[in-house]
């Protein structure tokens, strides 16, 4: 570990774990939720992406004896997040995500460096998420019809058989 204790990194490492299964269902209540077709598929993307981080990241929770609570728990913590913003617009939405999800780059990359080495390729894909969810928000906020583009490169990604990039 590099700059902090294990029990601050496991505990750190299964919080953040459980935030994408969290996160999951709060993607899927907004998805509900959305304007129309269109933002409902691309929250269903999002809950995708949500998905892929916390299976990417499970085995090492699991390696270190880590017990995240239920997933039927989890998703009932992130349905109760629904109502923030059920009813933004898909531009406010976009423009949340702009604002907020920086910050969560920056917590998955502190995550990284108090890691041992064996789970920087899982944490990295964690971090990844974030960074290609930013991406997309930015392309969104754009116009850019082509904006899904990196939610799909990462879901298509393998962490457990390509590595981390």
């Amino acid at each position: 570990m590099a700059m902090t204790d294990d029990a601050t990194y496991f505990k750190t490492l299964l919080d953040y774990y459980e935030a994408e299964v969290i996160g999951e269902a709060y993607f899927r209540g907004l998805a509900a939720h959305s304007d129309g077709p269109a933002e409902h598929d691309k929250f269903v993307l999002l809950a995708a992406v949500e998905r892929h981080a916390a299976a990417a990241t499970r085995p090492i929770v699991d390696r270190h004896g880590l017990k995240p609570r239920s997933e039927a728990e989890l998703f009932e913590i992130g349905k109760s997040h629904i109502a923030r913003h059920q009813d933004h617009s898909w531009m406010e939405f976009v423009d949340y995500m702009l604002d907020r999800y920086p910050a969560y780059v920056d917590m998955f990359e502190t995550l990284e460096r108090m890691a041992p080495d064996a789970d920087l390729p899982a944490l990295k894909f964690l971090t990844r998420h974030e960074v290609d969810v930013i991406e997309f928000a930015n392309r969104e906020k754009a116009g850019d019809p082509d904006s899904l583009a990196p939610i799909h490169e990462y879901l298509a990604y393998d962490a457990f058989t390509s590595g981390s990039s």
